[in-house]
This record gives structure tokens, sequence and C-alpha cells, in this order.
């Protein structure tokens, strides 16, 4: 085991994941758990999932759009993830190893890797500290404290994810402190965020939790120094984290940047709604190509219904973004649009929370492409419209 390796596990061995996750659109089974002798009782859990696609906009081999790809139907792979779990007693530990995706409304569809972190096929591997019930310190590949939405497609409404998303930071190594009082939480955590290699970001997160049905989280975090295009970033299926830069990756100002957001959840009766607002922002910083201010604003309505004791949910959000200045934050820089997801998710009685069927339409139109010289969708790269339609299954234990 190398020491990078060794960092990594043991702080993200002692992460906390804080951040609430609102009702799924796919209700999660219980962890297997059982006797690990002198470890104490141990949890298993996981899942796998994959989609079929059908999309408007891709772009030809002569000129790609803004999809970059000439495919406008296929089928992926999505996720594929088993978690170890320790969640009682003073040392706590999880492990959660596999393959990811994602799939945000206007990017083409792509591969699952085991080689996006600096972890390797390890998405999650930190020790838990509870010395009392208020109190808990984590560390090692730990999970972000910024947005509501999941990296994980079956905890969230849609498998679609938003604009939002796709500008946080996601996994990262760090340490992370958690107290609660009452109706109150409060994060801090100090990692290399974008698992860049380099510890200089801080986040912070607050919630009030008002009572089952209403809470409001307010997040926030920044980069305390700079960040040079030579660190790492999130590696692909082609291109892997040990050859990932910030250069190569384009994202010197995701990894300068600041934000600030939050989001309300409300949940009357069956129905879910979450309403979240997001601004992120990089100074001028020549050092790292960074000319001017530059700032993406994201705003985001999550929706789920629960029919009754049906086996079906619908789940949706709709979506607003904007970016200005000269650096790429979503699709192109300057771009701005709105998008719309929608669809029902099938949970079998006789499978109950074990097998889930789901169907996702989305639509973006970008209200403007973005900077001179930007592309948009289709074979001439001038369209302003996507849209996809996916039918999704997955099993989960």
């Amino acid at each position: 085991m190398s020491c990078r390796f060794f960092a990594c596990w043991l702080c993200s061995t002692l992460v906390f994941s804080f951040i609430p996750e609102g009702v799924h659109a796919v209700e999660l089974p219980t962890p297997y758990s059982f006797d690990a002798g002198p470890l104490g009782k141990l949890e298993i859990s996981g899942g796998a999932d994959g989609y079929v696609y059908g999309l408007t906009g891709a772009g030809s081999d002569t000129n790609k759009g803004l999809l970059g790809t000439s495919t406008n139907a296929g089928a992926e792979f999505l996720n594929g993830l088993v978690e170890l779990q320790k969640s009682e007693g003073l040392v706590q530990f999880t492990f959660e190893a596999g393959g990811v995706n994602s799939l945000t409304l206007g990017t083409r569809p792509k591969d699952p890797t085991a080689q996006k972190w600096s972890t390797g096929p390890f998405r999650s591997a930190y020790i838990t500290i509870a010395p009392s019930q208020n109190l808990t310190i984590s560390a090692g590949q730990i999970g972000s404290l910024e947005g509501y939405e999941s990296g994980i497609d079956w905890k969230n409404f849609n498998m679609l994810t938003t604009a939002l998303w796709d500008v946080e930071n996601a996994q990262s190594v760090g340490v992370t402190a958690t107290y609660t009082y009452g109706p109150f939480a409060g994060s801090i955590t100090f990692s290399d965020g974008f698992d860049t290699n380099v510890w200089n970001y801080l986040q912070l997160l607050a919630s009030y939790t008002a009572n089952d049905d209403n809470s409001v989280t307010l997040f926030g975090a920044t980069n305390l120094g700079s960040t040079g295009l030579g660190a790492k970033f999130y590696g692909s299926a082609t291109r892997p984290y040990s050859s990932s830069t910030v250069a190569a990756a384009g994202a010197a100002n995701l990894v300068n940047s600041s934000v600030v957001g939050g989001y309300y959840s409300f949940t009357p009766g069956n129905l879910t709604i979450v309403p979240e607002v997001q601004y992120v922002w990089s100074t001028r910083n020549p050092g790292v190509g960074l000319n001017g201010y530059s700032s993406h604003f994201g705003a985001a309505l999550f929706v789920n219904y629960k029919i009754n004791a049906s086996d079906f949910s619908i789940g949706g959000w709709f979506e607003y973004f904007t970016s200005n200045g000269t650096q790429g934050w979503f699709l192109n820089p300057g771009a701005q649009g709105v998008g719309l997801a929608a669809g029902p998710t099938w949970s079998p009685g006789w499978a109950k929370k074990h097998l889930f069927v789901r169907g996702d339409v989305g639509a973006l139109h970008l209200i403007n492409v973005g900077t001179p010289g930007s592309s948009g969708y289709g074979s001439s790269g001038t369209g302003r419209n996507q849209a996809i339609f996916l039918v999704e299954a997955g099993v989960l234990f």
C-alpha cells in the first residue's frame, strides 16, 4: 500500500456523510449486517444499474457539435458499487468501491470508470471517530458538502443531474468534523478539493431541521490558496487519474473557485419539494491562466411524488443556469439555458427495494450558446436544443 493511498484511506475512513439526501425516488434496502468478531457489526450494501438512451442534437464526424459524438442512441453501464461499513462504536469506517458514472442533462453519455479518483476503485474510504452522539471526526476519501444532488443516481429523484451538480466538488481527500445540537447541525471540511492532491480547500455546511417535513441547508466553500495547472484532477474512462491534470481538464477556474448555496426541503405527505440556488466564482489569477472574474449561477426545483401504496413514484426537476466571463463552467463560457427532466420510477412489490426500473425524459434549451466561437448542438454546431430519452434498470442490496 503506497503512502498516498494509505493517507487517503485513513483520511476517508474518518469522514462523516452529513448531507441530507431527501426522500429517494428509489427506496434503498436495509444493508445486510453480520458479526465480524473484534470489529463488531458490519454492514454491506450496494447496487448496479445501466440504461439505454436516444438523443437529439448529436454531431457528426466532421462537425461534432457540443455533444462531441455522432452517436444518437446506445446503451451504457451506469454505476456498480459495493459498500462495507461499520456505523457503530467509537471507531467507524466506510469503504465504497466500484465503477462510477453520471449523466448531466446537456452532456453526452460516457463510459463508466474505476480510475476517476486518487484512491483508484475506492470512491469512498474513510474512518470516523465518534467520541459522542453529537460529534464526529472523519478523514479519508470523503464526499463533498456541496449541493443537494448525490453522485450516485439511485439516491436522486432522476438519473439525470443538473448544471449545479456539474460544477461542484465531488470526492476529495480531507478531514471533516460535524457537530449536532438539537435541530441544528454543522460540518467543516478541509481537503484537496476536486482530488487535486493540493490541500487548500475549505467547505462549510449548516443545517436546521424544524421537523420531519421541513429542513434548510446552507453550504459554502473556497480555495484558501492557489492550485496550479500541474495539480491532479478527476480522471475519466479515457484519461486515468494518474495522468489527469488541471491543465488537461481545463479546470483552473473550478479548482480555484468559491461557492455559496443552499436548499430547502419540504415534504407534505407523499410529495417532496426542494428548491436550490448556487453561485460559483473564480477571481483573477494570471499564474494559472485566469485573467479576470468569472462566475456561474444555477437554480433548480426538485420534485418527487410517491403514488400512495403503489409501486410507482414520479420525479422531476427544472433548472436555470448562466455564466459570465471567459472561463468554461457548464457546456461553454457564457452559456445560459434552461432544462427540464421528469420520469417515473417503478419498484415492483415482489422485489421491493431490490429492483427498480425508471424512465427519464430530459430537454435543455440554450438561451445563449456562449461566447463567440462556442459550439452548439447538431452537425452544424449551431443548435440550441438537446433532448434525451432514457430507460434505466438496476438492482440494489
